[in-house]
């Protein structure tokens, strides 16, 4: 009689159940866990808000830094074409500074150089004309070029008599028949801190012309602390210019003469013959700027300040020096 075996007993619940991986984990790792997490979230909370500090500060200075950065390219730009076409003689500057006022002049080329108008001649055999202009005291007679005249009212022109020099400021352009046309300008002695007007300066019926010139102004607004550019002047005179930059706590321009010395503006009317108009090689030009706002992290909580010097040399200019 064969034999069956007895089945092999079935584990019980509990015996399954001893053989699973335990779950869980103890006190002792939960803790290692969660100090390991404090120190990683201080360590990068720590360097977030420290890395938003420097960023603050960063944009505070940058600030600074953009304006001065603008502030001297323009500034190069503009003060690079001093001269252009425009010699400039002891007494009448291509370039100057007065206060803290810098005004340049150049010949605007589009793309030629602007006509030159020759005044009208009337025949007599007079050289110069009366006194006063040829059709008024402030109306002088001229005539075109090619049968065509560019100017305007507004425009701002040099009368040029022989050697001396008078900056107008056109009040009307009236064409008339024929190759004539007239010019009104405005009765003031000095427009851009150069001689303008007539007063006692005889026009000659030869060698009497005029030519339009382009004028460019910074200058600093003390009541708003802000940086000015002009490129034009109002019906007074007056420059009208565009905020450049804001924060502006100071500005000053200083020629720069042959003989290495600077001073704020040229004479070629006194006895120093080494701060003539002619004898200008270039300009330096001095600003400090504010940032708009302050930051705790950044210079203990006060706004920045810094100083931008700049040192322009027309090339215009050196070419006078070296031709004379």
């Amino acid at each position: 009689m064969q034999t069956i075996p007895a089945p092999a007993p079935v584990p019980t619940v509990r015996a399954r159940r001893s053989t699973r991986p335990r779950r869980g984990f103890t006190i002792a790792e939960v803790l290692l866990s969660l100090t390991i997490a404090l120190v990683v979230i201080s360590s990068a909370t720590a360097f977030s808000v420290q890395s938003w500090r420097t960023r603050r500060g960063w944009t505070v200075r940058e600030t600074v830094d953009r304006d001065g950065r603008f502030i001297g390219l323009s500034l190069a730009r503009d003060v690079q074409e001093a001269g252009i076409a425009v010699t400039s003689t002891p007494v009448f500057a291509s370039i100057d500074g007065y206060g803290d006022t810098l005004t340049v002049l150049t010949v605007p080329y589009e793309p030629d150089e602007a006509p030159v108008y020759p005044i009208f001649d009337d025949g007599d055999t007079l050289p110069t004309y009366p006194p006063g202009g040829t059709c008024g005291a402030t109306c002088i007679e001229f005539q075109k070029v090619n049968g065509a005249v560019t100017l305007q009212a507004g425009d701002i022109v040099r009368l040029q008599v022989a050697s001396t020099r008078r900056l107008l400021l056109l009040t009307d352009v009236s064409v008339g028949g024929g190759n004539t046309f007239r010019i009104e300008f405005l009765p003031v002695s000095r427009l851009i801190n150069r001689p303008s007007g007539l007063d006692s300066l005889l026009l000659t019926r030869s060698g009497s012309t005029i030519q339009q010139v382009n004028v460019i102004a910074y200058w600093r607004d003390a009541s708003t602390k802000t940086i000015k550019r002009a490129d034009a002047v109002n019906s007074s005179g007056q420059l009208v210019g565009t905020t450049m930059a804001s924060g502006v706590e100071a500005f000053s321009t200083m020629l720069q003469f042959t003989n290495g010395s600077q001073y704020q503006s040229y004479n070629g009317a006194d006895a120093d013959t080494l701060n003539d108009g002619n004898d200008i090689l270039g300009v330096k030009i001095r600003a400090q700027i504010k940032s708009s706002r302050a930051d705790p992290s950044v210079n203990r909580g006060q706004p920045v300040a810094r100083w931008y010097e700049w040192r322009v040399a027309p090339r215009n200019l050196l070419y006078e020096k070296n031709r004379l």
